[in-house]
């Protein structure tokens, strides 16, 4: 005759298995995906331009593209081609979730899409003179050996008039998740420095 502790030993052996993948699985959604707590899909920043003169909006036909324009000629400075272009409820969501960083002055603003499985897009522009210009970084910020993919965010935002903070999320070869923070420095918008910080 089987004991309690036997026959509850043999009822959970098969099940351990699943159970333990079920945990790999969901650490690796919870580690990837915008936090569970508020509106993972809320817009951050602000759209308009500390002067009112720009504002940023998304265009969801024929494509979903994030779209630059002067406020009150309607005068289109940039268009951005959202990561997630095809226009259905899913990908339009994505989009509204990105966020705007303009810095005090509106001359350097930054596009930051929803971080998603570390997917999206960071850009950088800066205006002036009624133009947009893209300021690109990426091959400023290194990048660790031991890294299978990466995404750079926005965290948590301006520190000054030229000086934003950077999140450089990363995803091991070995699975692992960390995170590396920068001061990206748009003194020189034409030559922009990365440095690493806390």
């Amino acid at each position: 005759m089987e004991t309690g502790r036997s026959l509850t030993l043999r009822t959970m052996k098969p099940l351990l298995r699943p159970f333990l993948l079920v945990l790999i699985i969901a650490e690796t959604v919870v580690g990837q995906n915008p936090p569970l707590a508020g509106d993972p899909y809320a817009s951050r920043g602000n759209p308009r331009s500390p002067d009112g003169k720009y504002v940023w909006a998304i265009k969801n036909s024929p494509s979903i593209e994030y779209i630059l324009e002067q406020n009150s000629s309607g005068r289109v400075l940039v268009q951005v081609p959202a990561y997630y272009p095809r226009p259905d409820p899913g990908n339009l969501k994505y989009a509204k979730a990105s966020g705007v960083f303009w810095n005090s002055t509106g001359t350097i603003v930054a596009l930051d899409e929803l971080n998603r499985r570390r997917a999206g897009q960071l850009y950088f522009f800066q205006i002036r003179d009624g133009q947009a210009r893209q300021i690109k970084i990426g091959a400023l910020v290194p990048i660790p050996p031991s890294v299978a993919e990466f995404r750079l965010v926005v965290d948590p935002g301006w520190q000054s008039e030229t000086k934003i903070r950077l999140r450089q999320s990363v995803k091991q070869k070995d699975g692992a998740f960390t995170d590396n923070f920068f001061l990206a420095d748009f003194s020189d918008p034409v030559r922009p420095k990365i440095e690493k910080t806390k």
